[in-house]
Parts: C-alpha cells; structure tokens; sequence
C-alpha cells in the first residue's frame, strides 16, 4: 500500500495530533507540579533553614551587645568566628567607615555597601578560592555594623543543577510531545486514508474492494472488520437485487406465457373453457406465491418482524409443522422421525421460525423417494439451540451449497418439480433476522439443514 507524501499541515489538524497536544499540556502541567514541589521541598528547605540559621545567630548577637556593650558584642564575634574555620558561617563587625574590628572577613565585602537587610555576594577566601555567601546587615549602636551570613556555594551548585534538569526535562517532554504527535497522527492520518482509498473505489462502482487490515488488532482493524462486512452484505445484496431481477424474468417468462397461449387458445377454440381456467387460475396463484414469497423476505430482512420477538418453545413449533406435514410424509411412505420434547426456548417470531421450520419440511419431502425417511432434531447447549432436519434424498452437490441459499436458485434436477426457489432463501433470511446460521451438510446420500440460534 503507497504510503505518498506527508502533508505537515494535515498532520498538524488531525485530532489524534491535538490530543496528543492536550496529553503533554497536562503531561508538561504534572512535570511542572513535580518539580516545583521537589524544589520546595529540598531547595527552598535548605533556603529556609540558612534563612532562620542566620537570623537567629543575628538576634542572639543584638540581644549579646544589649547586654554586654560593644566590647562583649566583640568578644563574641571573635569566638563565632573562631569555631569556622573552614569559613562555612561568616561574622564581621565593623566600624562607621566599614573597618573590620572582629570576625574572619579581611574587608567589608563591596556588594554589602547597602542599609541593613538581606544580601548575597561572591568572596575569595585566604585559600584563593571563591564562594559565594548569603548574610544579613544589622547596625549597631550608633556607628557600627554587624554582618552575619552562610556559604550557600553547594546551595547555588544545587540550584544550578535543578534549573538544568528543569530546562531539559520540559524541553525534552515537548520535543517527545510534538515528535509523538506527529507520528501519531501521520499513523491515524495513514489508516484513515486507506479507508477513504476503498471508499472511493467502492463510490466509483468497485464494490469487491475492501478496507486493509493491518492485522494490529487495534480498534482500527475492528473498524475495518465491520466496515469489510458490511461491504461484503451490501455486496450480496446488491447481487441479489440483479439476480432477483434476471431470475424474475427467466422463472416468471414461462407461466404468463402458458398463460397468454391457453388464454388465446381459449378465445379462439369453441371447446369446453373450464378446464383451461383451472390451469391459468393455477399459473396465477404461482405467480402471487412467488411474489408474495419475495414480499416475505423483503419484510423478513428489513427486521419488519423484530418488534414481535419474544421467547418460543421450538420444541412446540416443530412438532405443529411435523403434524402438518405427516400426512403428505404418509402419501409417499416416508418416516417422519422427531426427537425433540421438553421446553427448549428460542427467543424470536414465532410464526416466522414456523414458517422456516415449513419451508425445509416441504423441501425434505418434495426431494425425499418414496419409502424413505426425514429426521428432525431439536437440541440445545450452553450458548446455542440447533434444529436439523436431515433425509435420505439425492442430496446436494458441495460446490452448491451456498448457490441453493440464493433466491430463484433451482437445480437441474429440480426443475421438474413444482417450486418458485425460494424456500431456502426464506429459511435463510429467518435465521439471519434471528442472529442464527443456516448450514448445509451432504450426507452422501441425503441432506441435512442446520439452523442454530444464540
């Protein structure tokens, strides 16, 4: 199958690409909620613990100079300062014009020449290496500055790093997320357009093409499936609407022929007419049984008769029409065998199934010799009810199976015989109004017709 050139902007509009673009909105959404709680909860946690570290070490220092004066407030600092020397906790106390008197910074750092209040600024160490800390300015007394602050180096490499994986991870998410659309939709857009491909073909009067099956055995191949036979039934129906049309002219030519000749033969003869008028009131019943045995079917298949369904003894059915028939059975010395008894329920139409039930006895009998035998079975398992009617006739060839279900299909051999062929048509479209199937089986010799019903 040709695949031809992807059209973006198509693409681009099909639904299965805009909803892949509102997945990785909610998606993107759910990435965002996830990182801001991890960023709440580790960094701004780490944020909040320096934060309270250092405004608690700088009101434990305003409440040393409240009560100790400037030179207790100097002896502290030094001993704060002391105890880190790796420099992690910094302290510095300064005079009016920022000269250090106590703590473990060299100089006033530049980003500090602010008023009191929170900073952050970079600082070389004695090692030469460079830091960044986070500290907070208080004036004390009249002229003298306090600053006290954390080394948040590992906090900002930290902060770097999340940042990072942010940017990658929501980049990343909208790349999948617009890639992903794409293919989607380039894959939605391709089984779609095979099934507009056939649909084409089929308006332009193809009506054998069918949808392909890619054989994923997704909800597109379900699709598929269905849409294939509902093909495949409109097909059969169309056939037969040409058939019944040929079958119509071929079966019916015969009779209004006989007809018109007995009629002229009677217009121009001076014998006695009674006779002749039985015969073409004869003809004419054949034609309104064949007629009305198309009306039938019609109805049947238009599911005329559903609103009627409801839940039948088959076992009753069968053996009404048996009682119908033994007589005509008895005529030609054939047995008449039934095993079916009990209360075997089938939900449907009951005259409909009755009239199946008819159809395939009078076709058992027409067809079966004299001296020979008809059985009729009725059983049920879990899921499915199954009447057989088989006998011991000439049978039917296997290639014909199907072709005796069609409407107007008669046999050779049963040409002699009086019949419009349309029994079994009738039978047929019962059961499939019935959800049921019609099986043929040879019997070599003999026949057997198998309904089933759900």
């Amino acid at each position: 199958m040709s695949r031809g050139p992807v059209n973006i902007r198509l693409l681009l509009r099909t639904s299965a690409f805009q909803l892949t673009l509102v997945y990785a909105g909610m998606f993107l959404l759910s990435v965002l909620f996830l990182f801001g709680v991890l960023y709440w909860s580790t960094i701004g946690g780490l944020n909040r613990q320096i934060n309270a570290t250092i405004e608690s070490e700088i009101l434990g220092l305003a409440e040393q100079y409240e009560r100790q004066g400037l030179n207790g407030l100097v002896d502290v600092v030094s001993q704060r300062a002391s105890r880190s020397p790796d420099n992690r906790a910094i302290y510095l106390f300064s005079d009016a014009s920022l000269n250090p008197i106590a703590g473990n910074l060299r100089k006033w750092p530049a980003a500090a020449l602010v008023t009191d209040g929170k900073i952050e600024f970079d600082t070389l160490l004695e090692n030469g290496q460079s830091t960044r800390y986070r500290a907070t300015i208080l004036s004390v007394g009249r002229n003298y500055r306090l600053l006290v602050g954390r080394d948040i180096r590992e906090l900002s490499q930290l902060n770097s790093v999340f940042e990072r994986a942010a940017t990658w991870s929501i980049a990343g998410v909208l790349i999948l997320a617009f890639a992903g659309g794409i293919f989607m939709s380039f894959s939605v857009q391709r089984r779609v357009a095979a099934i507009n491909r056939t649909a084409r073909r089929i308006i332009g009067g193809d009506l054998s093409e069918r949808v392909p099956i890619s054989g994923a055995r997704d909800e597109f191949d379900d699709l598929a499936g269905n849409i294939n036979e509902m093909l495949t039934q409109i097909e059969i129906l169309l056939n037969n609407v040409r058939h019944v049309g040929d079958s119509i002219a071929h079966d019916l030519k015969t009779p209004l022929t006989r007809l018109r000749n007995r009629l002229e033969s009677l217009a121009i003869t001076a014998t006695p007419i009674s006779s002749e008028l039985e015969k073409c009131v004869a003809d004419s019943d054949g034609l309104l049984a064949t007629f009305n045995a198309l009306l039938r079917i019609a109805r049947i298949e238009s599911g005329a008769y559903r609103a009627e369904f409801a839940t039948v003894n088959l076992v009753e059915i069968v053996e009404d029409a048996c009682d119908l028939y033994r007589a005509a059975a008895d005529e030609k010395d054939i047995a008449l065998n039934v095993a079916a008894q009990g209360n075997i329920p089938v939900y449907g139409d009951r005259e409909l199934l009755a009239q199946a039930v008819v159809n395939l006895l009078d076709n058992s009998i027409k067809y079966t010799p004299d001296g020979g035998r008809i059985e009729i079975k009725v059983c049920h398992s879990a899921d499915r009810v199954e009447l057989s009617i088989s006998d011991n006739g000439p049978g039917v060839p296997t290639a014909e199976h199907d072709r005796i279900q069609q409407r107007f299909v008669r046999l050779d051999a049963a040409r002699t015989l009086p019949g419009n062929g349309l029994g079994l048509s009738l039978v047929k479209a019962v059961a499939d109004q019935h959800r049921g199937k019609l099986m043929v089986t040879d019997l070599e010799p003999g026949l057997k017709i198998t309904l089933s019903f759900p």
